[in-house]
């Protein structure tokens, strides 16, 4: 088959895991490539040999199997507002690559509530096949990855000594809507809870920095911080990458109401909390060092119950991607 690896949007220079938010499925497909010399591959707005990605319309043109990594997608359709040049000039790249997905067969991996079959086929109708490789069909999240990953920034002197913790809460990321968690991310800066907070906020509330995809630098702002916070955004079964990202960096990942409904993540009912005075007063119990390592610890072992080792992780990944191909 002729597969081609398509980023629609923005571009991804793979290198190696933590420099891009999908870097546990990059990872993954690397691997597949090599073991699969069998069939062609080309790349559209990806580079994986440290070269600027271009976008490259004839290659879209000539795949039989397109990959998308899915990023965000959604935000290009109305659902958060966006800059208009922004959207112009990236609207003007997809209308040159549309015709080229007639009768095509789409593979996404999909790491978005919001991103969706429905959603692609609403403005690429022609796809012949579309297949969904989903964050959450993987035992622990296929950012179960990124455990594994964010252990190698570790110092192993610093753990020998005992990290000292010195911020109550933190929070990394993009905003999405709804689910309180403008709400309560704004209660958390005005009280008395020290953070650190790195990405897009709402109004009013002060950054850290703005968003940092680069783990090498985002890790020693997160890691002096005891706790967060996860939501859900449109689906109770989902999880998010933040839950097992928190544990490895070593801070206690408290989840907002019927995240991950299902408990996948074998998550205790102490981390589950319903309003922001509850998550408040546990969240100053962490500041007794003991009490906070226990905790860890334990959360640690319950969502080893479930990670799989990155062997694991890549045999599933390749049996979803033959299946698909």
């Amino acid at each position: 088959m002729k597969i081609t690896i398509a980023r629609l949007r923005s571009f991804v220079k793979y290198n190696g895991p933590l420099e891009t938010v999908l870097d546990s499925f990059f990872e993954n497909y690397v691997k597949w490539t090599k073991e699969n010399p069998q069939h062609e591959y080309k790349t559209y707005n990806v580079s994986f040999d440290n070269t600027r990605p271009k976008r490259t319309p004839e290659t879209i043109e000539w795949a039989d199997v397109i990959v998308i990594p899915s990023d965000s997608e959604f935000r290009y359709h109305g659902e958060l507002q966006m800059n208009p040049k922004d959207l112009a000039k990236s609207e003007s790249h997809m209308e040159l690559i549309k015709p080229f997905f007639k009768d095509k067969s789409v593979i996404m991996w999909r790491s978005d509530r919001g991103d969706t079959e429905k959603l692609y086929r609403s403005f690429l109708p022609d796809i012949k096949n579309f297949y969904t490789i989903d964050e959450i069909d993987f035992s622990g999240n296929i950012h179960g990855m990124k455990y594994h990953f964010i252990q190698t920034l570790k110092n192993p002197m610093s753990d020998m000594m005992g990290n000292t913790k010195s911020i109550d809460w933190a929070y990394w990321g993009r905003m999405k809507h709804g689910n309180d968690r403008e709400k309560t991310i704004r209660k958390i800066y005005r009280s008395e809870l020290s953070n650190v907070m790195v990405g897009g906020f709402p109004s009013g509330v002060e950054r850290k920095s703005a968003w940092i995809k680069d783990w090498k630098k985002l890790y020693p702002l997160l890691e002096p911080a005891r706790s967060t916070l996860c939501f859900n955004w449109l689906d109770p079964n989902a999880t998010t990458s933040r839950y097992p990202e928190a544990l490895s960096i070593g801070m206690i990942p408290f989840v907002w109401q019927d995240y991950d409904v299902n408990n996948s993540y074998n998550i205790d009912d102490w981390q589950r909390v319903e309003e922001f005075e509850e998550l408040k007063d546990k969240i100053i119990q962490l500041r007794n060092e003991n009490f906070f390592a226990n905790k860890l610890d334990e959360y640690r072992n319950n969502y080893k119950q479930v990670l799989l080792s990155e062997d694991e992780y890549f045999k599933q990944f390749s049996a979803m991607m033959d299946e698909a191909i």
